[in-house]
């Protein structure tokens, strides 16, 4: 590393000046996100069905991916000695947390007797259709959010493995 806070390929540390909260928030947000998406989202006027029990099904599998990145990130330590995180490992969560709060509003769900409006459509009665299309696009967003933040997890690791030599 330079006199100047470079690595050996001039690119600055990176280290985000509010990445501080973020080291506890991850932890917190991968565990009650998942919750609000299942079954929080009644608490904001979502009517709950199916949809609900499904989640519960795979909220073990969605938690512990959920929890990778934030384990990745302890072997960052450049970040962890800043007690931060890299910025484009910041950016990539809140793709993910944005994308996950919104396809907790945007969720479509069904019950017995036909469709079920998601809070979205409660409080601004969208049709069904429309909240159903912003929530796989909300999924989608989620799912390449936390993609980028594992991959920006591994990259500051490796960095700071660089950097340490």
């Amino acid at each position: 590393m330079g006199a100047t806070g470079e690595t050996e390929y001039g690119l600055p540390m990176q280290i985000a000046d509010s990445g501080r909260w973020v080291r506890i928030a991850h932890w917190v947000l991968a565990v009650a996100l998942p919750a609000f998406v299942v079954v929080g989202r009644g608490l904001v006027g979502a009517e709950l069905g199916w949809m609900a029990v499904v989640g519960i099904v795979y909220a073990v599998p969605t938690l512990l991916l959920m929890l990778v990145p934030p384990v990745v990130t302890l072997f960052d330590r450049t970040a962890r000695a800043a007690r931060s995180v890299r910025h484009h490992y910041l950016a990539a969560c809140r793709v993910l947390w944005s994308a996950l709060l919104l396809a907790g509003l945007t969720i479509p769900d069904s019950g017995d007797s036909g469709h079920l409006r998601s809070a979205l459509s409660r409080w601004t009665g969208l049709p069904y259709e429309v909240s159903e299309v912003l929530f796989y696009v909300a999924m989608a967003a989620a799912v390449i959010g936390w993609a980028f933040s594992l991959a920006a997890a591994g990259s500051g690791a490796m960095l700071s493995r660089r950097e340490a030599r």
